[in-house]
């Protein structure tokens, strides 16, 4: 059976569990281990410690990711502004 170690901080994977393998009938640990796995529809699953109220998303790591990808489509961007520009100069340099 899997088990979960729910981590307060990220561990070198980037994640806040550890997944260990017991056998079958072994008594889990209490405390900060778990039999429920972290839902996939959850891409940063981090164990809610203060309300208890399960596995939730890890707000930080979702605003790292989505700042990052801001920055990707903002440099897509002027990339594709620039590259209009200079067809619209050519265009209009050839007489068109």
């Amino acid at each position: 059976m899997k088990v979960y170690k729910k981590l307060y901080q990220k561990n070198e994977e980037g994640l806040f569990y550890e997944v260990f393998e017991l056998p079958e009938g072994m008594d889990v640990p209490n405390g900060d281990y778990t039999t429920v796995a972290p839902p996939a529809s959850l891409k940063y699953p981090k164990w809610d410690f203060d309300y208890g109220t399960g596995w939730v998303e890890d707000k930080d790591s979702v605003l790292a990711d989505l700042s990052a990808e801001n920055a990707t489509l903002k440099e897509r961007l002027e990339l594709s502004e620039a590259a209009l520009i200079e067809l619209a100069t050519l265009y209009y340099s050839e007489g068109a």
